[in-house]
């Protein structure tokens, strides 16, 4: 079963399509993206003592974080942060809706940083939310950088003090993999944890997987 069906019915996702209708170019792209994330939320969440209340977050983050390029290309990031903030969102708290804006915001480009207005506006507690669920969002941004969901399945284990990420896919997936790399900066700056992105071979899936300490 390919992962968007296993995540056809997933609660987060469910929660933030019914919070409102924000269009976005590429929507194929958005929901690949979507999944990645939770993927990786999943995996990662014990072994990063992620908040539970993050993955609801992240999933609306990552189905928006690229509603701004109606705007502007160049900074659709910014746009994007500006674009959920205007709109009513229906079952989220306006202290969520900041969040996820601010998630979306930092899927690309510059980290967060306490200069950015909107960013310095959160709590402590929310800034670590958002720090947290936009290196996940850049990782899975990164996995289908080509916009041709070309990587059906990411398994997280941990291998001797940093997390590896292995990429199933049909073909070789080289920009996306180079691009995950790439991006995982920020992970590591949040989570003081390196992390290696990998192609693996199918019938390796399945293997241990384990993320304990």
């Amino acid at each position: 079963m390919r992962l968007a069906e296993r995540f056809r019915d997933d609660p987060s996702l469910a929660r933030a399509r019914a919070a409102g209708d924000i269009e976005t170019p590429d929507p194929p792209h958005s929901e690949h993206v979507a999944y990645l994330s939770l993927r990786l939320y999943d995996q990662l969440r014990e072994f990063l003592q992620l908040p539970s209340e993050g993955r609801d977050l992240l999933a609306a983050a990552a189905l928006w974080h690229d509603c701004g390029q109606f705007r502007s290309l160049p900074d659709h990031h910014r746009q994007s942060l500006r674009r959920i903030l205007a709109l009513p969102l229906n079952g989220f708290s306006r202290e969520e809706q900041a969040v996820i804006a601010n998630i979306a915001r930092y899927h690309r480009a510059a980290p967060p940083s306490i200069e950015h207005p909107e960013y310095r506006r959160l709590s402590p507690a929310q800034r670590r939310v958002v720090d947290q669920m936009a290196a996940i969002l850049r990782i899975a941004e990164g996995l289908d950088a080509g916009h041709l969901q070309l990587v059906e399945d990411v398994v997280v284990e941990q291998q001797q003090g940093y997390v590896v990420i292995w990429v199933y896919a049909p073909t070789l997936p080289s920009l996306e993999i180079e691009r995950a790399q790439a991006r995982a900066g920020l992970f590591r700056d949040v989570f003081s944890c390196d992390i290696d992105v990998r192609l693996a071979l199918p019938e390796t899936k399945g293997a241990n997987t384990s993320c304990a300490h």
